[in-house]
């Protein structure tokens, strides 16, 4: 059963990702573990290279049950605030006990989030096939003041779609943001997956 979720969530079609979501949130933890998801480690690791003080806020943008939130605790960061379209996930992430807020949205209103209010955002695991849209990146690019950092990942399944990395291309080369690093390496390795991870520093 869990591993139907994981091949079903790159194939959602015209599905409400909320449903799946919702069925996925009780065995998520289990199954991504168990195939040794790697990208929250490898998103946290790099984004702290380029935070100084970790006792920021941080937006944890699809926090999910929390697993990415729990990498960023690992690396030092200390306030945390989740959100997500997946109240069943965030039930999760809540027992956690590893973010100062935690806040569901409808995915058709967008986010609660005043411009400027976060200085870095991170979206892991977030943006890409099988999950939000890449008219997120915009969103959460527009919602950074100048200066501030974004942490990403693409996996292989939405890195063979070329718009994605277009899209960041086009921010660099356009000059409205800075690479500041960019790895390719383990996502899922016991499904075969990698993943680019990414920060940007918005110009």
């Amino acid at each position: 059963m869990a591993d139907k979720f994981l091949d079903k969530v790159y194939d959602l079609g015209g599905n409400d990702p909320r449903d799946i979501y919702a069925k996925w949130s009780g065995t998520y933890d289990s199954e991504v573990s168990s195939h040794g998801y790697a990208t929250p480690a490898r998103c946290a690791k790099a984004l702290s290279q380029f935070v100084p003080d970790l006792i920021e806020d941080v937006l944890d943008y699809g926090c999910g049950t929390g697993l990415s939130g729990e990498a960023l605790r690992a690396e030092g960061f200390v306030n945390l605030h989740g959100f997500d379209i997946s109240k069943e996930m965030l039930a999760l992430a809540d027992d956690k006990s590893i973010y100062s807020t935690l806040t569901c949205f409808d995915p058709e209103d967008g986010p609660p989030i005043p411009k400027g209010q976060f200085q870095t955002i991170a979206a892991i695991g977030v943006i890409g096939v099988g999950a939000a849209p890449l008219s997120t990146f915009d969103l959460l690019m527009g919602l950074l003041p100048p200066e501030g950092l974004f942490v990403f990942s693409f996996n292989d399944h939405t890195l063979a779609d070329p718009a994605f990395e277009k899209k960041v291309n086009d921010y660099t080369e356009a000059g409205q943001a800075k690479l500041l690093f960019k790895e390719y390496g383990d996502h899922l390795p016991g499904a075969g997956l990698k993943s680019n991870v990414y920060v940007l520093k918005k110009t």
